[in-house]
């Protein structure tokens, strides 16, 4: 399909506004403002790298309108003061360079927040209900501090035009301020505020009146909305549709429209979500409405569902998130046909978890996300012949970083492909999709870099040293453990059963270890009919993953029947299976074969590091190699590793 063609490449104006595709960047917390929320070159560059990548519309993220009550977690992108317009203005020029649109995503966090994020303040809401997943409990807004909060984004707007930004967005989803309002589920209030659906639309009204009435009626408005939250007594998609016919003809001029609160996690499709899962919203309320509607979630994993999307008029727009953490030329790769070169998202999550860890925003496949004022990447000063042993992400990452800085760069494994552990992940069903990606993906760059891979190819020295290399680079992964408790031999090890899919096996499994690893075989064996126990030793099940993910693969092991036995310390496997310790109890836990998910331990490669070494030859070691790391942690290691040789 050529550019003239694809519909994701079609201009299209809202308001007065026109915008040359339909891809926008969807609003994503990212902690890189300074910490008293003003624009830094970090996060510029950041938006850079996107607007030249070939996006149309970039949304900045949760914009703050009123640092004492509104402000999210970390530090937030503020415009609650006049103070922060000029750095707002430098972003919004170095933007346009590129050709890109851009708007504030005007914010106030209403109850999901915590004390310490508000100087020791009460969060408000609707009223005084208490998220279950996060934040102190709030208390009901006053009427004054309504009008008062209705003023904010109305100076909000005023700001945000006034440093040259091309329209403003309300966020209205995901159960911040706005949504405590409309839903049913958090606004118990009696006075004109609440109750009755006009009630409940009334505070959203009353914004969005001020705004339109500050920024004048050719400036775009936007308003991010949940459709539906899909949670008890929450918003329904019949008032979520009755709810964006109100925001039209108050005078929105485009529903960018979500999903969900985060008591529903349902506005992050995850591994094993269909890649469309949200656009029947969207289309929902593009019948309801006459104004531009734009879709999210996922839809840029699979360029071809983003264009259905268009081709089929369910959305007048899409939005791309996550795929544009992990690459940002990914809208020029698709409009000029070089897809296969895209490091596409595998939903992971790592994002967001990093974000709850506290930490500023990365990913998981792109080590240089927050980085790109860096311009890390650059042609070596002195090129090398270099060896890598090992084609795990680590090592794939490292082989293409350091060729593509000029080194002359020879890839080995003993293995017939590439992928090393990670090719044992794509095994499990519900993401063979976005692991097999991202190890097509090192495949195409491993060409278009230039590495010499040599598959099928043992680590021995006279192997290796036959490359005359200057420096080689260990990247040799990782080997599962076993059990150490009595009868540890009659364990098999689980990712043994995820690659041979469960052969041999009997009717029912018990699973030592309740990492990621052991609910990947648990999910995989429980699809074949094979009955699975985990047991884990801790209170907490998949500790490693990311919040949002970990509670998505309970879900999904839930559904599928598998026990979870946390706090149980085995301590012995027996013929009829498992031994364990439950609260000083013995507890037995029958099973026709134990499965060891425990964790993994470092290839020892000392011998053969010596045997390099000894030649004159340099070495180095990927990570600290302590065990099997995560996707995120094995790519930044080969990155940044590469990039300091």
């Amino acid at each position: 399909m050529t550019t003239e063609t694809n519909p994701l490449f079609q201009p299209i104006r809202i308001r007065n506004l026109t915008i040359k595709n339909r891809i926008g960047m969807a609003p994503m917390h990212t902690k890189y403002a300074s910490e008293s929320g003003e624009v830094t070159d970090k996060l510029i560059e950041y938006f850079v790298a996107r607007a030249r990548g070939g996006v149309g519309l970039i949304v900045v993220e949760n914009t703050c309108v009123d640092w004492d009550y509104g402000k999210g977690d970390g530090n937030p992108v503020t415009i609650h003061d006049d103070r922060f317009r000029p750095r707002l203005h430098e972003l919004v020029k170095a933007v346009h360079q590129h050709g890109a649109k851009i708007i504030t995503e005007l914010h106030h966090v209403g109850r999901q927040t915590f004390r310490s994020n508000l100087g020791g303040r009460t969060p408000v809401s609707a009223s005084a209900v208490q998220s279950e997943v996060g934040g102190d409990m709030p208390r009901e807004i006053t009427e004054e501090e309504i009008l008062e909060t209705v003023q904010n984004f109305r100076r909000a707007a005023r700001r945000t035009k006034e440093a040259g930004f091309d329209g403003v967005e309300l966020h209205g989803a995901h159960g911040y301020l706005f949504n405590s309002f409309i839903s049913p589920r958090t606004n118990k209030r009696t006075d004109k505020w609440g109750g009755s659906f006009a009630n409940r639309c009334r505070f959203a009204v009353a914004v969005v009146r001020a705004v339109r009435e500050e920024i004048g009626p050719d400036f775009p408005l936007f308003f991010r909305m949940s459709a539906a939250e899909s949670t008890p007594n929450g918003l329904t998609l019949e008032d979520g549709l009755r709810y964006a016919r109100v925001l039209q003809e108050e005078g929105v001029d485009c529903l960018d429209v979500s999903h969900g609160t985060y008591e529903s996690i349902k506005h992050f499709p995850m591994q094993g979500d269909p890649l469309d899962s949200l656009v029947h919203l969207a289309e929902a309320v593009k019948q309801a409405v006459s104004i531009p509607v734009i879709a999210v979630g996922s839809l840029g994993i699979d360029p071809k569902v983003a264009e259905r999307v268009i081709t089929e008029g369910k959305a007048d727009m899409v939005h791309f998130g996550r795929e544009l953490l992990a690459d940002p030329e990914l809208p020029n790769k698709i409009r000029f046909n070089r897809f296969e070169e895209a490091r596409t998202c595998i939903r992971c999550n790592e994002c967001t978890g990093s974000i709850d860890k506290g930490h500023f925003l990365a990913c998981a496949v792109n080590p240089e996300l927050g980085y790109e004022y860096k311009k890390a990447l650059q042609q070596s000063p002195r090129a090398k012949r270099v060896v890598v042993v090992g084609a795990g992400p680590a090592g794939l990452e490292y082989a293409v970083t350091a060729a593509k800085s000029g080194n002359t760069v020879t890839l080995l494994d003993k293995q017939e492909h590439i992928g090393g552990l990670a090719r044992v992940c794509s095994m499990s069903e519900y993401k063979n999709r976005e692991i097999c990606r991202l190890i097509d993906y090192y495949g195409t760059q491993i060409r278009k870099a230039g590495v010499d891979l040599q598959l099928g190819t043992p680590a021995a020295a006279e192997t290796i040293l036959g490359f005359s290399p200057d420096k080689v680079v260990f990247a040799m992964g990782s080997v599962p453990l076993s059990p150490p408790v009595a009868g540890s031999e009659r364990a098999q090890i689980a990712i043994d059963k995820l690659i041979d899919g469960g052969q041999g096996l009997g009717e029912s499994v018990c699973i030592i270890g309740g990492s990621g690893v052991g609910l990947d075989v648990a999910l995989s064996l429980s699809h074949k009919g094979i009955r699975a126990t985990i047991i884990e030793m801790t209170d907490t099940v998949g500790r490693e993953l990311s919040g949002h993910l970990r509670w998505h693969l309970l879900d999904m092991a839930a559904a599928a029947g598998v026990t979870i036995l946390p706090s149980h310390k085995v301590i012995e496997i027996v013929d009829f299976g498992v031994v364990a310790e439950h609260s000083g109890q013995r507890v037995e836990i029958p099973c026709d074969d134990v499965l060891s998910a425990i964790g993994f331990e470092r290839v020892d490669t000392s011998t053969l590091e010596q045997e390099i070494t000894s030649a004159g030859i340099e070495t180095e070691v990927l990570g600290d190699m302590t065990g099997a790391g995560h996707f995120m942690d094995a790519i930044q290691a080969g990155f940044w590793q590469a990039i300091e040789a």
